[in-house]
């Protein structure tokens, strides 16, 4: 029985290999569509700030209403 009890504790072994790399290929995926939200979010705000940055370097738009007060 020595033998069976081996292959036994072996295959629970890999059962939990297995069970772990799934949990991590599921984490690494996690982690890596927040990398690409995270880099997509901080590529808009830079180009929002460019742009914010640009607007105020040129000036009001021609077409905009200033009131004087």
């Amino acid at each position: 029985m020595p033998g069976l009890s081996k292959f036994i504790a072996s295959q629970k072994r890999l059962w939990q290999q297995e069970r772990e790399l799934k949990r991590l290929r599921r984490e690494v995926a996690s982690l890596q569509a927040q990398n690409d939200s995270m880099r997509d979010g901080m590529r808009r705000c830079v180009t929002c700030e460019y742009r914010i940055d640009f607007k105020n370097r040129q000036g009001p738009d021609p077409g905009e209403n200033i009131n004087d007060n």
